[in-house]
């Protein structure tokens, strides 16, 4: 029985050490991918933009030569989206000052027709909703607000927060400014 006891113990032992090593390990790459910068998705950098069927308000299309050529930015965001609505302002005046780049809003899910409504009368930019979901999943975006830079049809940046803070808006600017 003592001899039982004593493996129970060793076994018992190596278990918590083991738990232990997992914890902190688990802890540690939590910790490491919380001070990455959210900007960079390297899965889909470089690479074409996804088949998209964005859908105004009218039921227009947004034509496929208008994202596939020259420099666009889509933005993400949704009407509910707090940090998207401060944003937002934000992303006007940067587009203002930087008139070789196109916005758009872009809503990756919900009510079609109501978040439209919603969104034009809240958003700076020509707003579209994206059908079925297409684009959004093809890129898995499943939250919001999502930047993405697309040259001549190609994804080269994303930013996958909000650029609210002053050293983000900082950033942002100094890389826009410099296209």
């Amino acid at each position: 029985m003592r001899r039982f006891t004593k493996i129970l113990f060793a076994g018992a032992i190596l278990i918590a050490i083991f738990g232990a090593s997992f914890f902190f390990f688990y802890k540690r790459a939590q910790q490491v991918q919380a001070k990455q910068p959210l900007i960079l998705t390297p899965a889909v950098l470089n690479q074409p933009l996804p088949p998209a069927s964005l859908v105004n308000l009218a039921g227009q299309v947004l034509d496929d030569d208008k994202l596939r050529h020259g420099k666009v930015i889509l933005v993400f965001s949704l009407s509910e989206c707090e940090p998207c609505d401060q944003e937002n302002a934000f992303l006007k005046t940067a587009a203002a000052n930087n008139k070789n780049v196109r916005f758009y809003d872009v809503i990756p899910f919900g009510q079609k027709e109501q978040a439209l409504q919603t969104a034009q009368s809240k958003y700076a930019f020509e707003t579209y909703f994206d059908d079925h979901s297409m684009l959004s999943r093809s890129l898995q975006i499943y939250q919001v607000p999502v930047k993405i830079f697309v040259e001549d049809g190609i994804i080269r940046k994303v930013w996958l927060d909000a650029t609210t803070e002053p050293a983000a808006q900082t950033a942002f600017k100094q890389w826009l400014y410099a296209l």
